[in-house]
């Protein structure tokens, strides 16, 4: 007879406890052990217990290859959430299962040894076969709509898994500031309100218990010209203006419109040539269907903007032409405009800014892609798979954030419909068009950044800050990729591989060759990049364009949601009054501002970058790339943190502390 030690650690989540029968099976290289009830005296598995148990065999094992749980439940079926197994030999040796997940009903569910291992090395094909089948029956793809990405065949946050549920931690914050949220606008009266606001300092009143140091400074400087222009750079969607060499035929701006603002001793033309003029450019609005707010038209516009760089390193906006098709009815606005002439035609480019950048560098770009990339990876990778305990972390809660934004945000009577300017049909539109001009390269930030011609730009956080955390992110993922794969060989024989990038070309991206996604992997390189792209995405892309949204939104008139008027089709129009009855009304703003809160405050369960509490690595080599990879998050954190100290706003999106693992907000 030989005695194996199991050490059996129960998880901390609400309910991971469990009053059901537990018995355990190994499974070994020589033989099988009888099935052991898991029962010591008193109460087992508990809320956060780590016990050890006896398992008895008549014979020696061999390598524990795999483990398995048999469930039964007593009067009351509960689940039971289970972190991970420690089997320890007769003669010493360990060996780690993670398992990480909720067991539920009277079942039995295998899990593998923690090492990790691809297709073609596993000892037990079968094995690994049968848990993808079963994956793919429960996790199918299905079509949103059309021109969009595919997304999980579910139809409601309630038909999820457990394992796929918000923490009671998460849940409970979220679901109650909705209400607060909602509960504080009926009381103040806002939420019923179809009425302009009677003046711009009213806005503030939204607001006036949750502002922050952000909110404050966008406050005092939203009409500056400068700031205007900083927001490219480090406000939402950094991602948009690009250098500009040539002025484009559909937006004739002159030297004598620009004069004044560039300042004696140079013109538009030298400037061009020095490379210190950049543009924003917003076609892809053009034509867009606008939708209704308060049953009445709402109106859209695709701006073309122009700006250039100061010898003082400021950007400054130069011209701004609110159509695509130049003419009489669509001036070009100058800052030489009458005030609010000129406020209006920036406002009309940030309500463009606004749509842009929700529906496809937020949404599309972010939070679609990830649900592809967490799909993907539950369809064509097994537990054991490397590369699953590479990305596992970062899908966490995106299936359940995602069909909740279906539910609430962008369906047909969802805040997208109720409170923007574009409506659920717009919203559409725009991700189709998002998706078709969608490049692998523009989700690769130095080749996205050197595309744009804008890698010189001074004051560009994001950009700084960005690439230190692509060369962290690639360092990491090459170090896993070089650890688990010798060779292109390897990489091309690993048929699961191939199946899960496959399914991103097909089911994510259309199969549109014209994207630059491969459908594919041919060498380890191919292989890095990509990878690095999907964790990039997920987190620090993420975090870029999700964190800051109420700190630079919660000012309305910097950032609003429709526009009640049309765009102007001529100068010296536009008053105070004029403004405010374009802006959005009352209770549009604050059902806006209400939701960019809850999108951007903090969850109160985030894993930051970097952290992996669940330890599905178990060799050593691995774990050391993972403190390796922390290290240096936490030096750029260090090097963030101080260049902000010296700042008016610092900017904190990419700071590795602030950034989740995963789209999970």
């Amino acid at each position: 007879m030989v005695r194996y030690t199991a050490r059996v650690s129960t998880g901390t989540f609400a309910g991971s406890q469990t009053k059901d029968w537990i018995s355990l099976t190994l499974v070994g290289t020589r033989g099988t052990s009888p099935q052991t009830r898991l029962d010591n005296w008193g109460p087992d598995f508990r809320y956060g217990a780590d016990s050890k148990y006896k398992i008895t065999c008549p014979q020696d094992l061999g390598d524990i290859l795999l483990i398995q749980f048999t469930k039964k439940h007593l009067l009351v079926q509960d689940s039971w959430y289970c972190n991970f197994v420690k089997v320890t030999s007769p003669q010493g040796k360990t060996y780690n299962f993670p398992v990480y997940q909720w067991i539920e009903s009277s079942s039995t569910m295998e899990f593998r040894e923690g090492k990790g291992i691809t297709a073609p090395e596993d000892p037990l094909p079968d094995h690994r076969k049968k848990e993808l089948e079963e994956r793919q029956e429960s996790y199918k793809w299905k079509e949103y709509a059309p021109g969009m990405p595919h997304c999980l065949d579910v139809n409601s946050a309630l038909e999820l898994e457990t394992h796929s549920q918000f923490s009671l931690t998460k849940g409970t914050l979220f679901f109650s500031r909705a209400a607060v949220t909602l509960v504080e606008q009926r009381l103040k009266g806002y939420s019923t309100s179809k009425k302009s606001w009677e003046s711009l300092d009213d806005i503030k009143k939204v607001f006036r218990f949750k502002r922050n140091d952000m909110i404050q400074y966008v406050i005092e400087h939203w009409k500056e010209d400068a700031f205007f222009g900083y927001q490219f750079l480090n406000g939402l969607n950094p991602n948009l203006i690009r250098k500009c060499t040539e002025i484009p035929p559909n937006f004739p701006v002159t030297q004598a419109m620009v004069a004044s603002s560039l300042g004696s001793g140079t013109t538009l033309m030298e400037e061009l040539k020095k490379g210190t003029i950049y543009i924003a450019d917003y076609h892809i609005l053009d034509g867009i269907t606008a939708g209704r707010n308060n049953k009445l038209q709402q109106y859209t516009a695709a701006p073309i903007c122009l700006l250039h760089l100061t010898p003082q390193h400021e950007l400054i906006p130069l011209a701004i032409q609110l159509s695509q098709t130049p003419g009489p009815e669509a001036p070009i606005f100058l800052p030489s405009d009458s005030e609010w002439d000129w406020i209006l035609a920036k406002t009309w480019v940030r309500n463009s800014h606004f749509y842009v950048h929700e529906a496809v560098d937020h949404l599309l770009r972010t939070h679609l892609l990830a649900e592809v990339f967490a799909l993907a990876t539950i369809r064509h990778l097994p537990m054991c798979h490397p590369l699953y305990k590479l990305l596992i972390p970062h899908i966490r809660y995106t299936f359940k954030i995602n069909i909740l934004a279906r539910q609430l945000l962008i369906s047909k009577d969802g805040v997208f419909e109720q409170a923007t300017g574009l409506g659920r049909e717009g919203l559409v539109q725009l991700c189709q068009r998002g998706l078709e001009a969608l490049t692998y390269s523009s989700l690769c930030l130095p080749e996205d950044l050197e595309d744009r011609d804008v890698g010189s730009l001074a004051n560009y956080y994001y950009k700084d800050d960005g690439l230190e955390l692509w060369a962290a992110i690639e360092s990491f993922v090459s170090n896993i990729v070089d650890f688990y794969y010798s060779s292109d060989e390897s990489v091309q024989k690993d048929h699961e591989l191939q199946g899960w990038i496959k399914d991103i070309f097909t089911e994510g991206f259309l199969s549109r060759t014209s994207s630059g996604i491969p459908s594919s992997f041919d060498m380890v390189t191919e292989l890095k990049k990509f990878l690095t792209m999907v964790i990039f995405t997920v987190s620090a892309q993420h975090a870029a364009v999700n964190n800051g949204q109420y700190g630079n939104g919660a000012w309305m008139p910097n950032f609003p949601s429709s526009m009640r008027k049309p765009p102007p089709r001529s100068k010296g129009t536009t008053r105070l009054e004029d403004y405010l009855d374009t802006l959005p009304a009352i209770n549009i703003t604050c059902n806006i501002i209400g939701t960019l809160y809850l999108l951007s405050a903090p969850t109160g369960d985030a894993v930051a970058l970097g952290n992996y509490p669940s330890e599905y690595f178990t060799e050593k080599e691995p774990q050391q790339f993972i403190q390796d990879f922390q290290d240096r998050l936490n030096e750029i954190s260090r090097k963030i943190e101080k260049r902000n100290w010296s700042l008016p706003i610092g900017y904190h999106h990419l700071n590795p502390p602030e950034i989740e693992n995963s789209v999970s907000i």
